[in-house]
């Protein structure tokens, strides 16, 4: 199971100056006006495409919609979700026949719609630079246009504990890398739990992105966000001595040191990434790096553990004090693929922190607004991850998704999964794999 996948985006729109689509070699240097104040007058429909399928998502986005149209009384929103979000996404709009906003949780068919003209290119309202967590301005915009606005975001860059064991033994939150291995070796010679981590990586086909989730975190904390992003796109080596530095230095002393994991090294392969972090409930472990949905895996499997009694989280720590510890995660954004005044009211509504209000009550939804509300989250688990997203340095999306699909996110040879995979397993050194990653990603350039 993968979390959600942003894509390169950010913006807003208001009323429209042309009629003409932008982006890529058939830009036409025109820009929408995302600046004006909103015509709440304005009469018309709206058509959005997305990929929601489940019942929380499309309640969430339809909570959004009704907020919408009770500020909007003469405009109408009609939204389509699909499992073939992708194909059909391409189908409508390579016929010409695209809806007026899509909701794109993948960065490469953005890229690829803005790339043909499909697009439009908007300006930047002037809110968003103060308003958005930090670095999302820059991911929302390709080459020098910006394109769409985020309307959720999930986070990853979160250690779940035992809070019972965490707090009898007086252990306080680590304010760096250094004090989070420095607690790692006091609690494995403590006693207290089995182990001081527990971490599996089990996903049947999808088998390895909790190990590349580990590394892209790192690589955040190491060599920065804008070096990451010359990773991401290939431009910096996995065998790289930055890359490989990070790995040998920061993960590998975790995952491959048996007194660390819950069941050694040799079982971080065969744990399912949704159960192992019931250990820290059960008393078999200390510490559990994951992103925010994993407490669904704790309330099904374990419903009657209560956040901040049996378990809480805290933000995954910096390494290098003049990077900062930037967030990692995914998301949702909106783009918009037609001339309709009312879809450009719509994308206006989205560029505000208040729209995301009512998904937000329902759960499921982080916003990408430093400005939100945090009460209105349902749980304090998530007003907390809340405020960590808010407080963070940066923002950057899943690497392993933002790459080449044969690279980043497959099962086969030389993909960041299958050789982090060979890696912990034993297969590959860690050289070895990373050079692999680097054979597949040049086969695809």
């Amino acid at each position: 199971m993968r979390t959600m996948r942003l894509t390169a985006a950010i913006g807003a729109v208001a009323l429209l100056a042309t009629a003409c689509g932008g982006g890529g070699d058939d830009a036409t240097g025109d820009v929408v006006d995302i600046s004006s104040e909103p015509d709440t007058s304005l009469e018309g429909e709206v058509s959005i495409l997305h990929a929601f399928t489940g019942d929380a998502d499309v309640a969430g986005l339809n909570a959004i919609i009704d907020a919408f149209e009770t500020e909007y009384p003469n405009i109408t929103v009609e939204e389509q979700g699909d499992n073939s979000f992708e194909s059909l996404a391409r189908t409508r709009v390579n016929s010409g026949q695209a809806p007026d906003i899509i909701l794109h949780p993948q960065p490469g068919l953005l890229n690829d719609f803005y790339n043909d003209g499909s697009t439009f290119v908007m300006s930047q309202p002037d809110n968003l630079e103060s308003d958005l967590v930090s670095g999302l301005v820059e991911l929302g915009t390709i080459g020098d246009d910006f394109v769409a606005i985020p309307m959720r975001l999930s986070l990853k860059s979160l250690v779940w504990y035992n809070k019972p064991a965490f707090d009898a033994a007086g252990y306080e939150i680590p304010a760096n890398w250094d004090e989070m291995v420095a607690l790692t070796e006091e609690v494995a010679a403590s006693g207290d739990v089995e182990a001081p981590w527990c971490i599996g990586m089990e996903s049947a086909d999808a088998t390895g992105w909790v190990a590349t989730d580990w590394v892209e975190d790192i690589l955040l904390r190491t060599i920065g966000p804008e070096a990451y992003d010359e990773w991401v796109a290939g431009d910096l080596d996995f065998a790289s001595e930055e890359v490989q530095g990070a790995i040998e230095t920061y993960m590998a002393p975790i995952w491959t040191n048996d007194d660390y994991v819950f069941g050694g090294q040799e079982n971080i392969a065969r744990e399912a990434f949704g159960t192992s972090v019931i250990g820290i409930i059960d008393g078999d472990c200390m510490f559990h790096r994951q992103a925010t949905f994993i407490e669904s895996f704790i309330s099904d499997n374990r419903p009657e553990a209560e956040y901040g009694t049996d378990y809480d989280f805290f933000f995954l720590p910096e390494i290098d004090s003049e990077v900062g510890a930037p967030a990692l995660g995914g998301g949702d954004f909106a783009a918009l693929y037609s001339d309709s005044p009312a879809a450009a009211e719509f994308m206006k509504f989205l560029s505000r922190a208040e729209a995301g209000e009512g998904w937000a009550s329902l759960g499921g939804f982080l916003s990408p607004y430093t400005t939100f509300d945090n009460s209105v989250y349902p749980t304090e688990s998530t007003a907390t991850a809340g405020e960590l997203l808010q407080a963070a340095s940066s923002f950057r999306f899943d690497g392993s998704d933002l790459m080449p699909a044969d690279v980043g996110s497959s099962s086969a040879d030389g993909s960041f999964w299958n050789e982090m995979t060979a890696w912990i397993t034993g297969q590959a050194t860690l050289e070895e794999a990373l050079t692999s990653i680097d054979e597949a990603y040049a086969s695809v350039e």
